[in-house]
């Protein structure tokens, strides 16, 4: 229970983060017209893409569309219509040559939203890519091994890489099962990827299309971990510029013709290995034995070891792997912060507190999606909940929470931020 109030707190720190940034800590009339505009370019050719669809999505039971309009010869675009509200979440969305193009609407204290989105021209003739980081974290436990990679994929042109066959594709050693796959999407959501299996045994792709610039992709297995270690040799087509290789406990040993020993992990205590400047299709490969550390439910469970959970942990995002110490001087700062206000503000302390039912019903609305998520998270790790509908529950929860937040005033957002800063 510890560790489900600390993961539900930390959530709580992380979503009020992005809350209060998209809404810029300004304050606006709840339920004020909004109005919203913007310009769609596409950034192949340089030029304004006219008579192009654009989508206006909110959660709604999913995203649902709740107006559409066409850009003009400009470019321009403009949602008129008169039931759209400033204080709701929307997201913009253009379907450009097969390949969906979003962007998060920002509305200003006034309740005017300007977004700008770039579109590309595809492509489905394959771009020399190349991986330039990956990240490997193996983790035995029992008589299993856990691993976790992440691969940051760099497209130079600037065309989007769309093939119905597949546009990334790896190869896994004989010890994986079947592996789950991840892209890392707007706001570094976790997007599931339909793992297609290839002609031979081990081979895997994904049909993801890749836009110019970074794409992350996460691939997450178990395998046997028995007296004879785990034999690790996973493969992508692509060159890589650096590789990590992260293992745990620390007492298991490391050969491998790549890897090289350096050190202590900072962020995960983990033992880490390195390697650079791998060629195109070069496996990675590395030897692990010795003695895993003994399997319980509790840990089984938890989010450090569930494959579930796993996908949203190694995203590239260093603020979900801060650990606790980290978390406590970001409460401290926030506990400094929130008392410096209040003391400035005392004048107005009998105003506050005339809002205290609102703060009760905010805290009891989010408290009660806070642990659906947690409820959530803890079906999927036992297995009790089907994969496709534990993403479809899961975003749908985050989309309906971050709703909710962003129609309470700053007040209420740093009054609930106040009580539940300890958890």
């Amino acid at each position: 229970m510890t560790h489900r109030k600390l993961r539900i707190g930390f959530n709580w720190i992380l979503l009020l983060a992005a809350v209060l940034a998209l809404t810029g800590q300004t304050t606006r009339l709840e339920g004020a017209p909004a109005q919203m505009q913007g310009q769609l370019v596409n950034g192949t050719t340089g030029q304004p893409q006219a008579n192009q669809a654009v989508q206006l999505l909110m959660p709604r039971g999913g995203m649902q569309q709740v107006a559409s309009a066409t850009t003009g010869a400009d470019g321009h675009f403009v949602f008129s219509q008169s039931d759209l509200d400033s204080s709701s979440f929307y997201l913009l969305q253009a379907t450009y040559q097969g390949v969906d193009y979003h962007a998060p609407v920002q509305f200003d204290s006034s309740g005017v939203a300007t977004v700008n989105l770039t579109v590309y021209e595809s492509t489905t003739t394959a771009p020399a890519l190349r991986i330039k980081s990956a990240r490997l974290i193996v983790r035995a436990a029992g008589d299993k091994a856990r691993v976790q990679e992440m691969f940051a994929v760099q497209n130079p042109l600037d065309r989007s890489f769309v093939n119905p066959d597949g546009t990334f594709r790896f190869q896994l050693s004989a010890a994986a099962g079947q592996p789950t796959v991840a892209v890392s999407g707007l706001m570094n959501m976790p997007l599931p990827q339909a793992a297609t299996a290839g002609k031979k045994p081990g081979q895997f792709s994904i049909a993801y299309p890749f836009k110019p610039g970074a794409t992350v992709v996460m691939v997450a297995y178990e395998a046997d971990y028995g007296a004879s270690g785990l034999a690790l040799g996973d493969a992508v087509p692509w060159p890589i510029d650096a590789a990590d290789l992260l293992v745990s406990p620390t007492n298991l040993s490391v050969d491998s013709p790549l890897f090289k020993p350096a050190g202590t992990d900072s962020e995960t205590g983990s033992q880490r290995y390195v390697a650079a400047n791998l060629e195109a299709g070069a496996p990675l490969e590395a030897k692990l034995s010795g003695e895993a550390t003994v399997a319980s439910p509790e840990a089984a469970g938890s989010s450090e070891t569930s494959q579930g959970d796993t996908q949203v942990k190694v995203l590239p995002n260093p603020l979900t792997r801060l650990g606790l110490p980290l978390l406590a001087s970001l409460l401290l700062v926030l506990l400094w912060a929130l008392g410096v206000r209040v003391a400035k503000e005392w004048p107005q302390w009998k105003e506050r507190q005339q809002a205290s039912s609102a703060q009760k019903e905010l805290a009891a609305k989010v408290d009660a999606m806070f642990n659906s998520l947690a409820d959530l998270d803890e079906l999927f790790a036992a297995q009790k909940i089907a994969e496709k509908q534990y993403w479809k529950d899961r975003l749908e929860l985050k989309a309906r929470l971050v709703a909710a937040l962003k129609k309470a005033p700053p007040s209420l957002l740093e009054s609930y931020a106040t009580r539940h800063s300890h958890r």
